[in-house]
């Protein structure tokens, strides 16, 4: 009885903490003008997630996210500038273009987008590397390497959100975008210490997994990709 309790607040602990993640995301996003802002603020979402996922809940909300929306504000701001401008290009061409064969090469293009932009910004809270190209490459390494991963999250994420839409529209004013990147950031983990762990037995190193464990809210320098 007590655990259920125990287990029944840990969840409603979760849900208050993404509602109120979801009300900092809209605030500072409008606080950054919008094109300013999404970037600075969908980093600080999802370095907080990765924080929560990683077992670190005991953490000050708003102090964290400030952090966060200030530690990369000049590479966020960019690298959400790529993606918004690449996302409107490619719906403007899809609306546009008539031709059959255009249409399914523009339908792989966004597809190869999508698997990139789920990765994006979990690799730039999860490691410490640098470049926005690099950056991109491997958000798009980890998307093909582990393309199960990306498919269930694409496929769980598109039902769940048909049917928040369909039945329970109101949901998504206060848990739209936390709960987004909430299972973003999520996958994003599973797929990290997967690499991470296999890259570690792959050297015989099991302190590099060990440390990692210790260590939830540290930057990681580096993996090798390879299939999960």
């Amino acid at each position: 009885m007590l655990k259920s309790v125990e287990r029944l607040n840990h969840v409603l602990t979760i849900i208050l903490n993404l509602v109120y993640v979801n009300f900092l995301w809209i605030l500072f996003t409008i606080f950054g003008l919008g094109i300013f802002g999404i970037g600075p603020s969908t980093y600080a979402l999802v370095s907080i997630c990765r924080q929560w996922v990683r077992g670190n809940q005991s953490m000050p909300v708003f102090k964290t996210f400030w952090k966060y929306y200030k530690e990369s504000f000049k590479e966020s701001v960019i690298i959400s500038w790529i993606y918004l401008i690449g996302g409107i290009v490619l719906i403007v061409d899809l609306m546009h273009v008539a031709n059959w064969y255009v249409r399914v090469a523009l339908f792989v293009i966004s597809f190869i987008y999508l698997l990139s932009l789920v990765y994006i910004f979990p690799i730039m809270a999860h490691y410490n590397w640098k470049g926005i190209l690099f950056k991109v490459k491997m958000s798009l390494l980890f998307g093909f390497s582990c393309l199960q991963y990306s498919l269930v999250l694409i496929l769980v994420t598109g039902v769940i959100y048909w049917a928040a839409t369909t039945f329970f529209p109101g949901v998504l004013t206060f848990l739209g975008i936390s709960f987004l990147f909430y299972l973003i950031t999520w996958t994003g983990n599973q797929v990290f210490t997967r690499m991470e762990t296999m890259d570690a037995k792959e050297i015989e190193d099991n302190s590099i997994y060990h440390s990692a464990k210790e260590n939830w809210d540290e930057k990681t320098n580096g993996i090798k990709v390879s299939g999960c």
